[in-house]
């Protein structure tokens, strides 16, 4: 297909028809709406970090049949033994609100004509309720869906029993105030390996693709993927904006397109792998950025961002252009995105 001049795809007619993808949970909405509803049992917040440590782990290793974000899979039999159901998820992300400047963002993209597609790893009831709070169309927003009541049938008492004495051990011998420092994770590969992947659990675990589709790692690239096929489109004409690991892959793809990766007060995963990094407590800054972009390509955007004066270390927003961003220059970025992902996010911030 054409590329216009400003870097877009050209649809029929010559019109241009520019593409972008959103991550939701950080760019859209602060709300880690999983861990919240962990919150809804008894120190499931700290059973969530462990087992999001443990999701690092098994993505950084690069185990096989394994997505950055199946969190989301692993922590459903805990969910399942105490009663959480998909109403619970529901009422849960109704306490959710939007980060500031996100609706007037997608207002401004769509009067522009920008197509708009969000691919994220939230449930399905989470997913949809921000959708709609950003007054997108259900056909657009690509989510993980747990068939919560299909699961409860395949877990047996011995099943829950197991996960009981699950529970403990990480709240015993897991659990840590700095999970990232790293000094717990042999014991939690020693404990939560057997325990997903080898015991007699494992099979009733094993939760078919009919009940649990995770939207994480490269499932998101590939859906991108199928999203411009479907529209003729070609991702080197297209957007994306994430901020943890579970966006790395559809980051890396676009950059390696040519495309453009947006890192919103990203993580230390996935600022390594963007065109762009924006640090800011708004997310309609980056307006400028995709302006530049459909106006000049790549090399325009290096300029627009080379070219805005400096901000305070509190103020924002920050740009930084991050190919070939050298070791030191990156240090820096990380630490500055901490300090809004934190400012932004809250506790939710320390999860990967």
């Amino acid at each position: 297909m054409p590329v216009g001049r400003g870097g877009g795809p050209v649809g029929r007619g010559g019109r241009v028809v520019p593409l972008i993808f959103f991550d939701l949970e950080g760019p859209l909405s602060p709300q880690d709406n999983a861990y919240e509803v962990m919150g809804l049992i008894p120190d499931g917040h700290r059973l969530f970090e462990v087992i999001s440590r443990y999701d690092d782990l098994l993505t950084l290793e690069g185990r096989e049949d394994y997505e950055p974000g199946d969190t989301l899979r692993l922590i459903v039999p805990f969910l399942v033994r105490h009663g959480i159901t998909a109403e619970d998820v529901k009422r849960v992300s109704q306490q959710a609100g939007l980060v500031p400047g996100a609706a007037e963002l997608m207002g401004r993209l769509r009067s522009e004509g920008w197509e708009v597609h969000v691919v994220s790893t939230s449930y399905e009831q989470h997913a949809t309720n921000i959708g709609g709070k950003l007054a997108l169309p259900m056909g657009v927003i690509h989510c993980t869906r747990i068939a919560f009541d299909r699961l409860r049938a395949r877990l047996s008492r011995d099943d829950l029993d197991q996960v009981a004495t699950m529970e403990q051990i990480i709240l015993r011998d897991l659990y840590g105030d700095d999970l990232s420092s790293g000094t717990k994770d042999e014991p939690i590969r020693e404990q939560l390996d057997p325990f997903f992947w080898e015991s007699g659990l494992a099979g009733a675990l094993a939760l078919p693709g009919e009940a649990v589709t995770v939207m994480g790692g490269r499932r998101k690239a590939w859906t991108m993927e199928e999203v411009a096929r479907v529209k003729g489109a070609s991702l080197r004409n297209a957007a994306f904006v994430g901020d943890s690991i579970t966006d790395v892959q559809g980051a890396r793809m676009l950059e390696s397109l040519g495309g453009l990766a947006i890192a919103f007060n990203g993580n230390a995963f996935i600022l390594p792998d963007v065109t762009v990094a924006v640090a800011a407590s708004r997310l309609d800054p980056i307006h400028p950025i995709l302006e530049a972009w459909t106006s000049g390509g790549r090399g325009q955007v290096k300029r627009m961002v080379g070219g805005v004066p400096r901000p305070g270390a509190d103020e924002g927003p920050h740009f930084h252009w991050m190919v070939g961003c050298e070791a030191a220059q990156l240090k820096e970025v990380i630490a500055l995105h901490k300090v809004f992902r934190r400012r932004m996010r809250e506790a939710a911030a320390k999860l990967g």
